[in-house]
């Protein structure tokens, strides 16, 4: 086997056409992503970086999200550009192409996120709003590239696919611990590290049909539902019933994800 590892169908990462100056490897995409949690963690110990530092929900979220995150963006770029991993981080090539069903992912994701945004309250500032909008598109578009991008990609490089796709889900939940940074309870704090560690699925599923960037957009959505609807990080929210039962379809469906996941990973060149 070559040292830097086969991908879902057979094809090792070394034997592609892109010209990589840092070798994928599990280890290296753990690294950025170790570093990504150290400076999001660093940016809530100083002034202004914990919810309530700021008495102005806009400053503060300005402050929180905005600024911290346009830094971490800048960086991840900067590293996918350096390190030749462009194309494979935010696409798959065509022989790598999710089975079409893989699409009910996002579409079931897309009620979910309107269930939420049912529940906000659209008279709030129009200058809020958009502020907490760019916020959570940064999210979306750091956390994505750093997890879905930069680790699977990493992964990829080191595994199989069915343990870089876990790798990045149990990743994706345990990053979420940080809300106890912000003085989030433990037992919420848990839940949602166990929840997003199964939306990690969805949002694999979205990066391999769609590319990355419809991960980020689905994960914009879902944040900027949760938040201008007042609720934390830390939550779920509390979407309609039929929201709910979206969710719950995704939970069960992620089994036969998982399978399809296995039989390509298995599959010979």
């Amino acid at each position: 086997m070559d040292r830097n590892g086969p991908d879902s169908t057979g094809t090792n990462l070394a034997e592609t056409a892109v010209p990589f100056r840092v070798r994928p490897t599990v280890w290296v995409g753990l690294a950025v992503v170790a570093a990504y949690a150290v400076l999001i963690t660093i940016d809530d110990l100083l002034p202004g970086g914990s919810d309530g530092d700021i008495a102005d929900p806009t400053l503060s979220f300005l402050r929180t999200h905005v600024l911290p995150l346009t830094i971490i963006a800048v960086l991840l770029v900067a590293f996918v550009r350096r390190a030749g991993w462009w194309t494979p981080v935010w696409h798959d090539p065509p022989d790598r192409r999710a089975p079409r069903w893989w699409w009910v992912f996002p579409g079931v994701y897309l009620v979910v996120i309107a269930g939420n945004l049912s529940q906000v309250d659209w008279g709030q500032a129009t200058g809020y709003l958009l502020v907490v909008a760019a916020g959570t598109l940064l999210v979306g578009f750091t956390e994505e590239l750093a997890l879905r991008g930069i680790l699977l990609t990493g992964a990829r490089g080191s595994w199989p696919e069915l343990p870089a796709f876990f790798l990045t889900c149990f990743v994706f939940g345990a990053l979420h611990s940080l809300n106890l940074v912000h003085g989030a309870p433990l037992v919420p704090t848990l839940i949602q590290v166990g929840v997003t560690s199964f939306l990690g699925a969805v949002y694999y599923a979205a990066r391999r049909t769609g590319g990355l960037w419809l991960a980020v957009v689905l994960h914009f959505l879902a944040d900027f539902a949760l938040y201008a609807a007042g609720y934390s990080d830390s939550s779920n929210g509390n979407p309609p019933a039929w929201g709910a039962l979206s969710l719950t379809l995704l939970a069960v469906l992620s089994i036969p994800l998982i399978v399809s996941i296995a039989r390509g990973t298995r599959r010979p060149a």
